[in-house]
Formats: structure tokens, C-alpha cells, sequence
């Protein structure tokens, strides 16, 4: 029972961090969702390709890793619809 609670939790935490981390850098730096986007799976692909053996605690750092990419990916896609700066499916704003 604790264990599924520290582990709802963590999961919160880490798409919270993500967005707020998201945030930070899109302040500081112009990011590239494609860039971002194409690197989330490499990050899981290379090393199961040039590995035959990873460690569990290297493995879980690269899921870690990967997730936070793919939210980045997602989050900078709905700040740029919401600014306007790429065409979206639906226009929430009214005229």
C-alpha cells in the first residue's frame, strides 16, 4: 500500500518537474520540439542497440530521461499553440 503511494507520488512529481523545468529552460534558451522530440526515443534505442547487458539502475535513469524528454516535446507543443506561434486543430479564442 505505501509503496504505490510513494510511487503515484513520484510519478506526479516527475511530470511536475518536467513542465516546471519546461519552463525554465524555455525562458533561457529557443527549444527545438522536433530536436527534443526525435532525441526521446534515442535515448532508449542506442544503448539497447550497443548493449547487450544494462544495468537496471543505467536503465532506469534512461526511462527517467526519456519521459522527461517526451513531456518537454508535449509541453512546448501546447505553450506554442496557446501563443499562436503554430497552427493548432482549434481555435479556443473568440473574436
Amino acid at each position: 500500500m505505501i509503496s504505490k503511494l510513494i510511487y503515484i507520488v513520484f510519478l506526479i512529481a516527475l511530470v511536475l518537474g518536467s513542465v516546471y523545468l519546461t519552463r525554465i529552460l524555455m525562458k533561457k534558451f529557443k527549444l527545438n520540439r522536433w530536436i527534443i522530440g526525435t532525441l526521446a526515443p534515442l535515448v532508449l534505442i542506442v544503448p539497447s542497440i550497443f548493449l547487450e547487458n544494462i544495468n537496471p539502475v543505467i536503465w532506469n535513469g534512461l526511462l527517467l530521461i526519456f519521459f522527461v524528454l517526451s513531456i518537454m516535446f508535449f509541453e512546448i507543443t501546447r505553450y506554442k499553440l496557446e501563443n499562436n506561434q503554430i497552427k493548432g486543430v482549434v481555435n479556443y479564442k473568440k473574436k
